[in-house]
């Protein structure tokens, strides 16, 4: 295994952590902790950072990927999907803070199944890289 097969392991690895403890741990707990006010202000300023840090993280892995020559498929393209995931991810957050903040539940509720199962299958790819390399 080559120093790039390392680091773009390591990336893959640090991103499902990342998507794990901000989805279970970071969210679930603020829900419990703070009112729902306070929450859906600390969460509005929490997901566009989560979201810019995991399309870094994807960028970062493919750029590594190509660099050192690992394959395009699966490997170099299911990272392009990652960081793709991601972006759209981030460019859905305006609107589903205005379904939310206009009440539209059933807006709010597509716009946010479509982040939480792009986030979803981007954790599945992400622990699914370090098999296959």
């Amino acid at each position: 295994m080559n120093l790039g097969s390392t680091f773009f392991i390591l990336i893959s690895g640090i991103s499902a952590g990342v998507i794990l403890f901000q989805s279970f741990v970071v969210a679930s707990s603020i829900f419990k902790v703070l009112p729902e006010d306070n929450a859906g202000i600390l969460l509005r300023n929490l997901f566009p950072k989560f979201f810019q840090f995991l399309a870094a993280l994807a960028l970062a892995a493919l750029t590594i990927g190509l660099v050192y020559g690992l394959e395009f498929f699966p490997l170099v393209f299911m990272q392009l999907a990652n960081f793709i995931f991601f972006v759209i991810c981030y460019s859905l957050i305006p609107a589903t803070n205005r379904a939310r903040d206009e009440n539209n539940k059933k807006k709010f509720g597509i716009l946010h199944t479509v982040s939480v199962l792009l986030t979803l299958l981007a954790l599945i790819i992400n622990l699914s890289l370090v098999f296959l390399i």
